[in-house]
């Protein structure tokens, strides 16, 4: 890039911010959904896509039965699914942030330093908790610059599951060239 270094950044925005973007191979792209919501696939041509479901909430909104569940059995998905839809029921959007989903974020996060991504989309319905939250966090743990169209909101139990999952550590300068 004419012998300057170039800067990976990190973008939090809406869901109707997203659509009609055209993919790039250069560009990441994780889009968490609401759970209720029916889930479209990204188009190819993006340089990496994650896509997940869950809600800007932690387990302690189902009572003391879902923070135990939660913490027990969050990192392993499936079983944590099967688990709080037995005492929670499989009809209601219950869904919060898990370690399981922590740990598929900082993989994913992780897998990016090492491609020739400049960008990283991070997308929810209103481009602010969650997408704000997570975004924040893969900037910090890549070394890359973070915009936001939204709020600076933060979703304080989804960046300490994050961090107690995946650690605080950044794992790279920057996407330097």
């Amino acid at each position: 890039m004419y012998g300057r270094a170039w800067q990976m950044i990190v973008s939090a925005i809406k869901t109707g911010e997203f659509g009609g973007r055209v993919p790039q191979a250069n560009t990441a792209v994780l889009r968490v959904w609401d759970p209720i919501d029916e889930r479209e696939p990204l188009d190819g041509g993006w340089g990496d896509t994650l896509s997940m479901a869950f809600w800007d909430m932690d387990a302690s909104a189902l009572g003391v039965r879902g923070r135990l569940v939660a913490r027990l059995w969050g990192r392993n998905r499936a079983l944590f699914e099967s688990l709080a839809g037995r005492l929670f029921g499989n009809d209601i959007p219950w869904r919060p942030f898990i370690a399981a989903d922590a740990a598929e974020i900082a993989a994913f996060a992780d897998g990016l330093a090492a491609k020739d991504i400049t960008e990283v989309l991070v997308v929810c319905r209103n481009g602010r908790g969650r997408s704000g939250t997570v975004g924040r966090w893969i900037a910090r743990r890549l070394g890359a610059g973070f915009e936001t169209t939204g709020d600076d909101r933060d979703s304080g139990y989804i960046r300490e599951t994050l961090d107690r999952v995946a650690g605080t550590a950044q794992i790279s300068d920057s996407a330097a060239a």
